[in-house]
């Protein structure tokens, strides 16, 4: 069977080829650009070099192909409204021709990995697929706008999947790497509204446990949706605890109310362009952290049987480790 992957390059496409060729799976990448550090990847798949919003490239890239997962994405630009046109046009275009193509060419299997973002702020905890989506930001509207045309195919007799992780987290990810590196740095963090939010993070070894099991159980999942989240529920506060605990470093906490971090943030989006300087607070890095990210699972773990291993705190345990052999920490 020949899988391709979009996005292997990512923190989550390095460890879903890894799994997959580990498990005697032919694999394809398309990635945008080659690197220096893609020999890696070139001794266990097959690299092309192409666009995900070129139709050219995507028809290229899909011969021959089985298994789709697309994985490619933007993420962590500053999701101002000037930046919404190219979320659309990597997330949602890029996704609608990657899936139009892969109709044509007769694809087995389709997953997409979307976003627990769809959903915006819930309004109740824990909130399953059936939850209705209300994205605020450029990545979240991109993301459910690039479902929706996931979705209308599926409704044609495409045989898709979509997956919506929370936030992944591991060996790779710059993200979390963003909080450690606050916390160990000045051993201060402002917990926004208390840290009273709830964070269900996922570890990445277990999201792409989920992504193979779509594919090996697909005549269960085609025409799916699944959210897939890690067994744990916790504070914001807790989670800085643990970072810090994990890493050895003591820590202050201070709230701050969310209403005065949004207007602070604001503020910092219209003046910091102005000197062509990405805002260092923006709302929608305010907003994750105010947000509940709670969800159930229930849905994977009963039709497939998927269950995450990794802990919360084995997770932040490699994932500090490997930041720290890096060099990064």
């Amino acid at each position: 069977m020949k899988v391709l992957v979009t996005g292997a390059t990512g923190f989550i496409g390095q460890h879903l080829v890894r799994e997959l060729a580990s498990k005697g799976y032919y694999v394809k990448c398309l990635m945008h650009r080659r690197t220096f550090s893609d020999k890696k990847l070139e001794k266990i798949a097959e690299l092309v070099t192409g666009d995900i919003t070129d139709a050219t490239s995507i028809k290229e890239a899909l011969k021959d192909v089985d298994v789709v997962f697309h994985l490619a994405a933007l993420l962590g630009r500053w999701q101002s409204e000037y930046m919404e046109h190219i979320y659309y046009r990597v997330n949602s275009l890029g996704t609608k021709l990657l899936v139009k193509q892969a109709m044509k060419m007769g694809v087995k299997l389709f997953i997409y990995l979307s976003t627990t973002g769809v959903f915006g702020n819930i309004k109740r905890c824990p909130v399953n697929e059936n939850h209705p989506c209300n994205p605020t930001f450029p990545y979240e509207k991109s993301k459910c706008i690039a479902e929706q045309a996931v979705k209308s195919a599926i409704d044609k007799g495409f045989p898709a999947t979509i997956i919506r992780p929370s936030h992944v987290y591991g060996p790779g990810d710059v993200n979390t790497l963003k909080i450690l590196k606050i916390i160990k740095r000045f051993r201060v963090f402002p917990l926004i509204d208390g840290g009273r939010a709830m964070f269900q993070p996922i570890y990445v070894e277990d999201l792409v446990k989920a992504l193979v099991l779509c594919m090996e159980k697909r005549k269960i999942a085609i025409g799916k949706t699944y959210i897939i989240a890690g067994n744990e529920r916790i504070t914001f506060k807790d989670f800085i605890q643990l970072s810090a605990e994990l890493l050895g470093a003591s820590i202050t906490y201070f709230s701050v109310p969310g209403w005065l971090m949004s207007v602070l943030a604001l503020i910092c989006e219209k003046i910091f362009p102005a000197f062509n300087l990405e805002p260092p607070l923006t709302r929608s890095r305010v907003e994750f952290f105010r947000r509940n990210h709670c969800y159930s699972v229930d849905k994977i773990r009963k039709e497939l049987g998927f269950q995450p291993k990794t802990n919360l705190r084995n997770g932040l345990k490699k994932t500090i480790e490997w930041y720290a052999m890096k060099g990064l920490l």
